[in-house]
């Protein structure tokens, strides 16, 4: 499970990484569309984000395929799929544990920071930027001096700026983009993306105010001028007046404001689609493969000791178990009435050097059932050894015979014999 999730914070770090820089290099073809385009083609950041949840092709075969031949009763124990534990130091694991803490780190500092906000209530003091502060409750805050710094004609603006602000749902993308980077705080292109975003968010705001009221653009301009020097609220949940981007930039940006038009929703939607299936189609070919790893054949031959020292009890003929190295295989079995005999095996093989496998056996049987001892056998590939299992429970003894060897390709779509008994 560590496992896993270790791959998927490095599967989503990647793709996020993709995305921030091709929006990087497509940002001298985006500005020429406009703001509201070039604010929109951030979309690509959650679709790419998207595509490493959608399924796989189903033709990926399973980590673990049991073959039978007239087993006598066994069949796979699902619940004893539980992976060995193996010396050294679990990367991953701590790896992923790092992660998180610094991802749980930043979301604090992002908390602190929106709570000292919230805690100012209706009235922020004087030289602060009027702002847009919540999400399920969204108000407009703001400052002590407003209505001193801005004119009544410039005040229109600013609320107006806010107000659209709050019909696009701003301050949602931006707590879904400040989730993202505090999941990658690692990364320098997080940080950047966060800024240009809600720079873009800035621009088209702007272009979607004057596009509703295109004479007032000297007013607009005249109003940026009065808010310069405001103080940042820098939290995670507050669309404010002010902006990371460079003033001069804003304004020019101002003189060409350009609205998203038919053709440009068309060619954005088809592009941030192409990107999103080219990304998926990539990952389904070099996703690494449950069959990546070679594969261990593992013949097993199971027979019961009885206590009273008579002739052993053979379960069966013989039986395969196919798993890849260094992932566990299981088998169970019983005998007679539900409550007289049963055993569940799990087998863990690797690849210790060429023509030696290790086999770690773990085992339990019963009833009731109980746990017995873990054993480690290192045997040469393609001979046959024994190894007798001593009874957790008290009843008979079990004697394995396996014969292990390492093989290449695909797993065969085996199935397992049922239960008899």
């Amino acid at each position: 499970m560590v496992d896993l999730g270790w791959h998927l914070l490095l599967q989503q770090a990647l793709l996020l990484s993709l995305g921030i820089t091709l929006l990087a290099l497509a940002r001298p073809l985006l500005n020429r569309a406009g703001p509201a385009v070039t604010y929109a083609a951030w979309l690509l950041i959650p679709l790419l984000l998207a595509t490493a949840a959608l399924p796989r092709p189903a033709q990926e075969p399973l980590r673990l395929l049991l073959q039978a031949t007239d087993l006598g009763g066994a069949t796979a124990a699902s619940s004893l799929r539980a992976a060995a534990a193996t010396p050294g130091p679990d990367w991953p694991q701590l790896g992923t544990l790092l992660w998180l803490a610094g991802a749980a780190l930043t979301l604090l500092a992002q908390w602190r920071r929106q709570h000292a906000l919230e805690r100012q209530g209706s009235c922020l003091p004087a030289g602060s930027s009027p702002a847009l502060i919540g999400l399920l409750r969204p108000r407009i805050v703001l400052p002590a001096d407003f209505e001193q710094r801005f004119t009544p004609a410039q005040q229109r603006l600013v609320l107006a700026h806010e107000q659209m602000h709050l019909q696009r749902l701003d301050n949602l993308w931006t707590l879904l983009a400040t989730l993202v980077v505090a999941l990658n705080w690692w990364n320098p292109l997080a940080w950047w993306a966060l800024r240009r975003m809600r720079a873009d968010q800035e621009l088209a705001c702007d272009a979607a105010v004057l596009a509703l009221e295109p004479d007032s653009r000297d007013i607009y301009t005249q109003a940026l001028l009065a808010a310069h020097g405001l103080n940042d609220h820098a939290a995670p949940l507050a669309s404010r007046w002010i902006t990371v981007h460079p003033l001069v930039e804003r304004i020019s940006m101002l003189n060409r404001p350009r609205p998203m038009t038919r053709r440009h929703s068309v060619l954005l939607a088809a592009g941030l689609l192409l990107t999103s299936t080219l990304a998926w189609t990539a990952q389904t070919m070099q996703d690494p493969s449950p069959t990546s790893a070679p594969q261990v054949d593992i013949e097993l031959e199971l027979s019961l000791l009885p206590r009273d020292g008579s002739a052993p009890i053979p379960m069966g003929k013989s039986m395969r178990l196919i798993t890849e190295a260094g992932l566990p295989t299981a088998v169970s079995f019983q005998r007679g009435e539900p409550d007289d005999l049963h055993w569940d095996l799990v087998i863990f093989p690797t690849i210790t050097a060429p023509g030696q496998i290790r086999l770690v056996t773990m085992s339990q049987d019963g009833p009731p059932l109980q746990r017995g001892a873990v054993h480690a056998d290192n045997v040469a590939e393609g001979a046959w050894t024994e190894r007798r299992v001593a009874s957790a429970s008290g009843g008979p003894d079990l004697l394995m015979r396996r014969k292990a060897s390492v093989r290449v390709g695909p797993l065969p779509l085996l199935q397992a014999q049922p239960t008899t008994r």
